[in-house]
Formats: C-alpha cells, sequence, structure tokens
C-alpha cells in the first residue's frame, strides 16, 4: 500500500474537525451483588420512585440465527429448550441507569441534564431493531430529576429472561464516566455535504485510507469486534448504516425495514428529510456488549443498542419520544 499524501490527511482533518462533537464514555467495572441507590450502572434492579408504571411491549419473539458452529452438540442440545417463535407480551428489562450529576461533569457540550437520573429499558424477547413505526414502545427512557426519591426496585414478577440470556438478568455492573473526543465515523461523513466538496481531490478508491488516518489524529478509535463500547452523546460507532434517516423516517411512519418506504418519495423529499433528520436527532446513549462475571452479553451479533432523541426534545427535558435502534454486525 502506497504512502498516503500528508497533505491531503491534513487537509481531510481540517474538514473533520468542526464536527467533532463531545461525548462521554461509560466505563464498566466489575459486576457487584450490591450497589448503594442512586448509583450509576448497568443491569441489576432499578432505582425507581414508588408510582413508577413498568412498561410492557408486544410482539414476534426474536430468534436469533445460528452460530458459525452450528453443528456443536452443545448447540443442538440446547435447541429443545428454547422457546418457540410466536408472539409474547412481556415487561421491558431494565438496562442501565445513569447519575446525572456525575456525568454531566463529564459532557462537553453541556446537553445532558445537571441532576436526576436517566434510566433504559428494552424488551428483550422481541429485540425489535427499530426500523419500523410499529417498534414504538419497544424502548424507554425515563428522567426521574428527584434522586432522593428513588427506591430499589424488583421487575414485575411476569418478567421472561430470553434465553439467549439463560434465561436470567443482568448482574449489577456499576459504572464512571471519561470526557472524550467524539468524530464521525466514515459512514457518517460519506452522508454530509463536507463529503461531497472535498472527495474529487482525493485519489479514487483511496478515499476510506485517507478518512481512517485522518480521524485517527482526531482522536477516532476503532470499535473493537466485540462492541463493547458504551457512551452517552457524540458519534454512534456504526455497525451497519447511518441512523439519522431511520429515526427521522420511523418517526414520520415511514418503515425502513426495506426500501418500499423510502421510494414513496421524491428526490426533493429525500432530500429535505435527511437534512432536518441531521439537523434534529442526535446519540443520546449507546450501549455495548455487557461483561456480565462469567459471561459476555451481547446484542445479537456484537453489536449495540442506540438510544436516539431530537435535540429540541433533550434540551427540554422530554424523554418521552426518544427512539431504540438495534445494530448488530
Amino acid at each position: 500500500m502506497s504512502t498516503l499524501d500528508a497533505g491531503l490527511v491534513t487537509l481531510l482533518a481540517d474538514t473533520i474537525r468542526p464536527l467533532v462533537r463531545s461525548e462521554v464514555r461509560v466505563i464498566p467495572g466489575e459486576a457487584a451483588v450490591t450497589l448503594p441507590v442512586g448509583v450509576s450502572k448497568i443491569g441489576g434492579m432499578p432505582d425507581l420512585p414508588a408510582d413508577f408504571v413498568w412498561p410492557d411491549f408486544e410482539g414476534e419473539r426474536y430468534v436469533p440465527e445460528p452460530p458459525a458452529d452450528f453443528d456443536d452438540e452443545g448447540f443442538r442440545e440446547d435447541e429443545a429448550d428454547r422457546a418457540p417463535p410466536g408472539r409474547i407480551r412481556a415487561p421491558l428489562a431494565f438496562l442501565a441507569q445513569i447519575d446525572c450529576r456525575r456525568a454531566s461533569a463529564f459532557d462537553g457540550e453541556n446537553l445532558l441534564p445537571k441532576d436526576g437520573m436517566l434510566s433504559f429499558f428494552y424488551e428483550l424477547n422481541t429485540m425489535k431493531s427499530g426500523f419500523d413505526p410499529a417498534d414504538r414502545g419497544c424502548a424507554r427512557v425515563y428522567w426521574f430529576p428527584d434522586v432522593t426519591a428513588l427506591r430499589r426496585t424488583p421487575p414485575p414478577p411476569e418478567t421472561v429472561w430470553p434465553d439467549w440470556m439463560d434465561r436470567r438478568p443482568l448482574s449489577s455492573v456499576p459504572v464512571t464516566f471519561e470526557a472524550r473526543a467524539s468524530v464521525p465515523c466514515y459512514d457518517d461523513f460519506c452522508e454530509t455535504e463536507e463529503e461531497g466538496r472535498i472527495l474529487p481531490r482525493f485519489p479514487a478508491g483511496r478515499f476510506w485510507e485517507y478518512y481512517d488516518e485522518a480521524a485517527r489524529s482526531l482522536g477516532w478509535e476503532e470499535e473493537s469486534a466485540d462492541a463493547d463500547r458504551s457512551k452517552l452523546l457524540g458519534w454512534p460507532d456504526i455497525l451497519n448504516n447511518p441512523m439519522f434517516i431511520d429515526c427521522e423516517a420511523v418517526a414520520r411512519g415511514i418503515a425502513m425495514t426495506d426500501e418500499s418506504g423510502m421510494d414513496r418519495l421524491t428526490y426533493e423529499e429525500k432530500i429535505a428529510l435527511s437534512r432536518s433528520a441531521r439537523r434534529d436527532w442526535t446519540l443520546l446513549f449507546q450501549l455495548g456488549t455487557v461483561r456480565d462475571g462469567d459471561r459476555s452479553v451481547y446484542w445479537g451479533e456484537a453489536g449495540h443498542l442506540f438510544f436516539w432523541i431530537r435535540r429540541k426534545d433533550l434540551a427540554r427535558r422530554d424523554f418521552s419520544r426518544t427512539w431504540l435502534i438495534f445494530q448488530c454486525g
């Protein structure tokens, strides 16, 4: 592979720099049997107000694809014990809670609430992708301004933990926070007007090489194969496609499960939707693979759960219209 032109790397880095955001990296610790009420954590039992109404969701049961070693005897023996396909209605699972007082200290853009608790829930038996308006309700985000009013709350007795989680909940994993620069990955940058302006300056077929080098110089880190990075805010670690348009389209009632929904729009309508999506939506929380004692809990095949929110909703602390996108490798 030939050496990259240093001048072009610098030019591209200068083009990317205005797009760099602040993210709050969520750093998991070791699983703990007990944690104090009000701490930031992944898994365990949530801290909720006394009048909290636990949400539920109904949909088709998620059936994971067989692994590459499908003929493995252990996989075949377990297959008979797996829940059959079909519809299920179940309470959403508690995923994580974030003490905003602590997390906001690492928020370089002052987007997060300065106090209160953010709690994230998702229905794990159906594992909806978020590409269909019918997926609304499969994930929820709550903000509780008064942390002193929260108490440790067990899940409803009818909670169903899926087979792929060994039918047991996540253990409590305490988390800490770090401030990081957040650089868009190649796929997100290629959706911008900046890419269109600068692309003709680069050798054909090599732009992605230049992009990776320029992005690294600004602090970009490639996600691991295990997809174990969790964060608040910033740019997402994309595993499939950019998600801004998905969020905006589904919010407008357009299914993104295939191309038929977007095909009904004119070219001008698609451009307007794309610009609106990038202006209005931002990542709120990305949850990666969870290391839980003797197991690793993957979202699909090493995937991420992405909670998105409109900027105006985040500013007015309205978390009722967040949208989840599930991507995996």
